[in-house]
């Protein structure tokens, strides 16, 4: 399979788990290539980050320096993200799940993509001067889809109990955190 079409089937495969579906981990390898080729959705990951980030530009005030901001902001994203896939590995090697994680690895990344388009999409109607209520509800809801469509797959793919993968998603959440106020903290 190429690229391409791996890259593909891992989105799908995605956007099947998010309807609940646990067959689209059957569309995506289980070897190390797919962890790495599964990398690719970082780059399809950006149009929903920087969306968030302009959508919190847009309630708090574009900063000056914007572009540095974004960049710092970009870089922060990569860093956690790479960061999670080094302390997951260590997590299946003490689960003993090192034969399901590259696949855990190649589906957490796909999902990384929905995750974030739901996230940024739960934003827009506050952004869009929704009432409060319905812009409340939007975010609650795609934030919690998106977070529960993690831990099903970390459930599915390492195939743990549901415990276990609210620990992982817990650890997931806390790189991100830990990272964002690093970053805050240098500008």
């Amino acid at each position: 399979m190429n690229v391409i079409n791996a890259v593909s089937a891992g989105v799908y495969g995605a956007l099947l788990l998010a309807r609940g579906r646990p067959d689209g981990i059957q569309l995506v390898d289980t070897d190390r290539i797919a962890a790495i080729r599964s990398f690719w959705a970082i780059p399809l990951c950006l149009p929903a980050v920087v969306c968030l980030k302009l959508l919190d530009w847009l309630a708090t005030g574009i900063p000056a320096g914007a572009p540095l901001a974004l960049g710092r902001y970009l870089l922060l994203f990569l860093v956690s993200w790479l960061l999670f896939v080094v302390v997951s590995h260590h997590f299946a090697l003490v689960l003993n799940k090192q034969a399901q994680w590259a696949r855990f690895i190649a589906v957490w990344s796909y999902c990384s993509v929905i995750e974030n388009a739901l996230v940024a999409i739960g934003l827009l109607p506050s952004a869009l001067g929704a009432p409060s209520i319905f812009a409340d509800t939007a975010e609650l809801v795609t934030f919690g889809w998106s977070l529960w469509l993690e831990w099903y797959a970390i459930r599915l793919t390492l195939q743990v109990g549901a415990l276990t993968a609210v620990i992982l998603l817990a650890v997931d959440i806390a790189i991100g955190t830990i990272t964002a106020a690093i970053g805050g903290l240098f500008g």
